[in-house]
């Protein structure tokens, strides 16, 4: 874990969800393979392209169902592929089975030190995707609210999501911590709304990007120990 010389309490703690506190138990080749064959196309990337479209999609003017779209467009763009963006978001939604996922690795042992913090949950992805994540984790028990893509005007890394998750937790500023996987949407989004971020980067997506989030850590589990200090 990177940390900073000096280091500040926190009484509000915002989460990311997908690969930052569940993941997901299908393959992610199968899923998409499944999804290309619904709409009649051969599969044109790894599941990884997928993701790093995801970084790299991240207009703040984007609502979640347009940004889901703009990913697909985007790889689509990047491999040549001719594929309707719309009805690929969609077979991929449906081949997706948003119970069949698990908390990742130290997510229990971080929600746990929470118990005594104001929490949310912010996640770009729209709510009738998610909720059945939600129910399978039993995370709703875990925080105090869940912002959901769907209900905000625009995703991360906007400031619109965060505010929202704050407004209704009745926190300011000073004292919130953002924990979650993405550069591009957790730490830049908590970096230009004033908070500190924790940053669990996924092992492919360590790329320098000049963004630099307050905490590195190297597991969920490494969490207690920030906000003990």
């Amino acid at each position: 874990m990177t940390v900073p010389s000096s280091r500040s309490r926190y009484d509000t703690v915002i989460f990311d969800l997908d690969r930052t506190l569940v993941e997901h138990d299908q393959d992610g080749a199968d899923l998409f393979a499944d999804a290309c064959a619904t709409v009649g196309v051969e599969p044109f990337c790894e599941p990884e392209l997928l993701e790093l479209a995801g970084d790299i999609v991240r207009d703040e003017s984007l609502t979640a169902r347009e940004y889901e779209q703009r990913v697909f467009e985007t790889v689509a763009a990047a491999t040549g592929a001719e594929v309707n963006a719309s009805e690929l978001v969609q077979a991929y939604n449906e081949a997706l089975d948003n119970q069949a996922v698990s908390l990742r690795s130290g997510a229990q042992t971080a929600l746990d030190a929470v118990r005594n913090h104001s929490t949310a949950i912010v996640t770009n992805g729209p709510a009738e995707t998610h909720v059945d994540k939600i129910s399978a984790t039993g995370l709703a028990a875990s925080v105090d609210t869940i912002v959901y893509g769907t209900d905000v005007a625009q995703v991360k890394p906007a400031r619109e999501p965060f505010e929202l998750a704050l407004d209704r937790l009745e926190s300011n500023t000073d004292a919130v911590l953002k924990v979650g996987d993405s550069l591009h949407k957790d730490v830049k989004g908590g970096i230009e709304l004033g908070i500190d971020t924790a940053w669990i980067p996924d092992e492919r997506h360590r790329e320098a990007t000049g963004i630099e989030p307050t905490y590195t850590l190297s597991s969920l589990a490494e969490l207690p120990e920030i906000l003990s200090d």
